[in-house]
């Protein structure tokens, strides 16, 4: 869907990479403190929680821009970043508000107010969210299963939403990124899109819970989110990595069941999460690369499902990110400036287009080839 042939190339160009869940403002921060032993989502957190408070605005903004070139050089020209307000500072956030309206004109880049520390077990924490709204974030983020109790879990879902009608924003929560099958969230927050109509501005991070859910359990929840039409993003190399740490074997795997969705029509896309943070130790900006892990983790190698794989890190990323792009599109033209991404150098284009995808066999081009095009 969405590719097409140029005829004296023999390559394909197909729909922009859109990179749906991303932490730019903790890019390249996996040396800034004590390393996470345990390797779990849980000591990811409180190793950020000790170091994020030594970083300026401008070394942040610095280093989103870092994130933002890797990704770039690979295609993708939709990110929508998580970052962290439970800061009073609001470090990350300054730095990528004025990184937003820079590469306005290059990239679509959304923003979540997302407080990694929790909206309640962080004091003041639902406060600093509302305030990131106000500052002009995107979509309000979320993160019950980090709550202290299932009670405040389940208050910051409710709080979550109430912002999102507020503000007329989209929503984003990092939600059941656990292995804990009790972590249900998901299921409240489906309820409450789907009685409000929200469903399509509304995504579920992770759900990794719903990848050990009883079947029965999860037969019944398809139904309901196939009516409410909520997105779903899986991050495969982080969530295999950070998942199954209390397992011995049998191990799993740590996704949730994205197979599963996409066969019932619910729109799933694939993301990177983390490059070289306290949560993941690599992360090169190369979606090709998490498209192949993911289709291997999910079992998604029918023909079939071959054949449609692009979508997972093209259209419905931008389904997902409530983008207005027609899903018959080719490419979304934009105006690169080659002092932003190539240095003046039009070789660096065509090299990163050509060895970027070489283990899927098309070539990409952020350039606007428009004439000459034949569908096929």
């Amino acid at each position: 869907m969405g590719h097409c042939r140029i005829s004296w190339f023999q390559c394909t160009i197909f729909s922009a990479i859109s990179e749906s869940h991303l932490h730019l403002d903790y890019v390249f921060t996996a040396d800034m403190g004590e390393q996470n032993d345990s390797g779990t989502l849980f000591e990811g957190i409180q190793r950020w929680s000790e170091s994020k408070g030594n970083i300026t605005v401008e070394q942040m903004k610095e280093r989103i821009y870092k994130g933002i070139r890797k990704e770039m050089l690979q295609g993708v020209q939709a990110i929508r970043t998580h970052i962290d307000v439970t800061d009073p500072t609001f470090t990350g956030l300054k730095a990528a508000l004025e990184v937003r309206e820079e590469v306005k004109d290059i990239l679509d880049l959304q923003i979540v107010a997302f407080p990694q520390e929790g909206m309640y077990a962080y004091k003041g924490g639902a406060e600093l969210v509302e305030e990131g709204l106000k500052m002009g974030a995107d979509c309000v983020g979320a993160i019950p299963h980090f709550e202290l109790a299932r009670e405040f879990g389940e208050k910051s879902i409710h709080k979550t939403v109430e912002l999102a009608l507020k503000y007329d924003r989209l929503i984003d929560v990092h939600c059941d990124e656990t292995d804990d099958t009790q972590s249900r969230f998901l299921e409240l927050l489906n309820a409450l899109v789907l009685m409000e109509g929200i469903g399509m501005k509304t995504t579920a991070s992770h759900t990794c819970s719903f990848g050990s859910a009883d079947n029965s359990y999860a037969f019944r929840m398809m139904k309901l989110l196939k009516k409410s039409g909520i997105n779903f993003i899986s991050c495969p190399t982080e969530n295999i990595y950070l998942e199954g740490r209390q397992d011995t074997y049998p191990k799993r795997r740590g996704l949730t069941r994205v197979k599963e969705l996409n066969d019932n029509g619910i729109n799933v896309c694939f993301a990177q999460d983390s490059m070289s943070d306290p949560w993941y130790p690599l992360g090169n900006g190369n979606m090709m690369m998490i498209l192949d892990h993911g289709i291997h983790i999910a079992q998604m190698m029918s023909p079939e499902e071959i054949a449609n794989a692009l979508d997972l890190v093209t259209l419905n990323g931008a389904v997902t990110m409530n983008l207005m792009i027609c899903r018959t599109s080719c490419l979304r033209h934009r105006k690169i400036s080659s002092d932003f991404l190539w240095n003046g150098n039009p070789a660096l284009l065509w090299d990163a287009a050509r060895i970027s995808f070489l283990p899927m066999n098309p070539m990409y081009f952020g350039y606007t080839f428009t004439h000459r095009i034949k569908s096929g």
